[in-house]
């Protein structure tokens, strides 16, 4: 049976087949919906994590007992998860862990350049990146695998084009799955890692005490290094020795509708890179280029090999990160320049949707003056030009802690006020409220509650109203706000703009910290 799917649903088919036992991450553009098609599975465990890095965290438990789990996120997500994927990189794991990771080439949905590649450079993790929703699906099973068999966490790269394009996958009328109850049983019951040396008390490496502690985390990367070479998704399709293409990625498939009669390196597994076959390539060819959506790492790496291609000195990333299509492939390796029609757009910026109640706060905002540090999703909307009434925008959970650092240290006649959404607010924004109480802080913050995390498509946060048949349990806002310290606390309809008002300006002017929450559900998916 063939059935077209776009890669975010060819992933989750893939993950299901695979025998994964539980799903999490945190929704973030492009590639939320892999989660939530996972969900539709009624014998996985599917849930969004408060942040990404608690997400693989969880999914790390879930390896210890054996099962197999996904984690996603988009690729801002993973500085988040940082900190635990860097330790979880070097220390044996017991259940495949999977990371999806999207990124965002050529900046089409999100804010940002960045590569998660890097983090598989740094860390010695494996990175595969499908090239459509087929292999989306395929290469999934071969992840799980190697993540097990080589004792590692494995990145799945995604990216904006993979992640909503579609395409035809081949389905089978039955799925063969494991199951839920897939289990791998490790000869390490627990995961002892080199860490627990110390305090157990061991002062010699060499002692043979060590044995049931020692990961050896070398002679797997060496295993898996060798294993590179002889993995199928990593193909050579020779024709042509004048043009050889290295590709990965959906840039492959445009190398391959611009330049059919030259010869292909296909790279399904990119990080360890196949050297043996990466150098018999490139002495079979007389000139061989790169394609490779986001920055030039593959190229690098071949570089640093002692090989010459071609790449980024043809396809400049910078100002603009670039991702492929077939008109620039053209362009740059045949020399031809497509005459186009030109099509002028009206430019157009993102804003909040009529009646938004982030709208009323921006508004009071602009009306009065204030300055405002504010977050990520829909509250940020309102630092665009065309409304202008937030003056700072960073990171996602940031502007507690900004708005902190800037009232400490500047006049009490120039205050700024942190404003983030509910579901920034659980994310990574408490973390700033209780630096503030902790140091006793002198803040207004605004927390805009839509009830629901709007800006990736209405997922449920903490703070959300249940559903009847749910098993989770709901936490308030106001209530965490007083127990851990804010002693003034107001929680008021955003449609009611005089009270909302009134309130801000009487709190800008008081010392201490003071929480508002501007609260109505969000029109569209409360």
């Amino acid at each position: 049976m063939k059935k077209m799917l776009t890669g975010n649903q060819g992933t989750a088919l893939g993950s299901y087949e695979s025998g994964v036992s539980y799903a999490t991450g945190y929704p973030g553009t492009p590639c939320t919906e892999v989660l939530n098609e996972l969900s539709s599975f009624t014998d996985i465990d599917c849930e969004w994590s408060t942040n990404e890095k608690v997400a693989l965290e969880v999914a790390c438990g879930v390896s210890i007992s054996g099962r197999r789990s996904l984690v996603l996120m988009k690729t801002l997500g993973l500085n988040v998860a940082a900190d635990a994927f860097t330790q979880l990189s070097g220390t044996p794991i017991n259940g495949g862990i999977v990371l999806v990771v999207a990124d965002d080439v050529g900046r089409i949905v999100g804010d940002d350049y960045q590569d998660c590649r890097f983090y598989n450079i740094m860390s010695q993790v494996p990175l595969l990146e499908p090239s459509d929703s087929q292999e989306a699906r395929e290469f999934m099973k071969i992840a799980f695998e190697i993540s097990e068999r080589f004792e590692t966490p494995v990145i799945f790269r995604l990216n904006s084009i993979t992640s909503k394009s579609k395409s035809v996958v081949h389905i089978n009328q039955e799925i063969d799955r494991p199951g839920k109850r897939y289990r791998r049983i490790h000869k390490k019951s627990l995961q002892k890692t080199i860490g627990n040396v110390v305090r157990f008390g061991f002062d010699n490496y060499d002692s043979p005490k060590l044995k049931d502690y020692w990961h050896d985390f070398n002679e797997n990367w060496n295993r898996l290094s060798s294993y590179s070479k002889d993995i199928e998704i990593n193909r050579v399709e020779l024709q042509d020795s004048t043009i050889g293409v290295i590709a990965s990625g959906v840039s492959y498939l445009y190398g391959k509708e611009v330049l059919p009669k030259a010869s292909f390196l296909k790279l399904g597994l990119v990080f360890p890179l196949p050297q043996k076959i990466i150098k018999e390539f490139i002495e079979k060819h007389e000139k061989v280029y790169v394609l490779e959506d986001g920055h030039p790492i593959i190229e690098k790496e071949i570089r640093n090999m002692g090989f010459e291609v071609e790449g980024e000195s043809i396809f400049p990333r910078f100002p603009h990160m670039l991702y492929f299509t077939p008109d620039i492939i053209e362009e740059k390796i045949l020399g031809k320049v497509k005459e186009r029609e030109e099509v002028r757009v009206p430019f157009r910026l993102p804003v909040n949707c009529p009646g938004c109640s982030h709208n009323v706060i921006n508004d009071l905002l602009k009306k009065n003056n204030i300055k405002a540090v504010g977050g990520i999703g829909c509250g940020g909307l309102g630092a665009f030009p065309h409304f202008g009434a937030i003056d700072v925008v960073k990171c996602m959970g940031s502007s507690f802690g900004i708005a902190y650092g800037f009232n400490k240290l500047g006049s009490d006649d120039e205050k700024i006020v942190g404003i983030m959404g509910d579901g920034e607010f659980w994310h990574t924004g408490i973390n700033g409220l209780l630096n503030i109480i902790w140091n006793n802080g002198d803040c207004t913050l605004i927390i805009n509650d839509n009830l629901t995390v709007a800006m990736t498509g209405g997922q449920k946060n903490i703070s959300s109203p249940l559903e009847s048949h749910s098993n989770k349990r709901r936490i308030s806002i106001e209530r965490v706000c007083r127990s851990i310290g804010v002693d003034r606390v107001h929680v008021i309809d955003s449609y009611d703009v005089e009270e909302l008002e009134k309130v801000l300006l009487d709190e800008i002017e008081k010392k201490g910290v003071s929480v508002i929450i501007s609260r109505r559900k969000c029109l569209i998916f409360s």
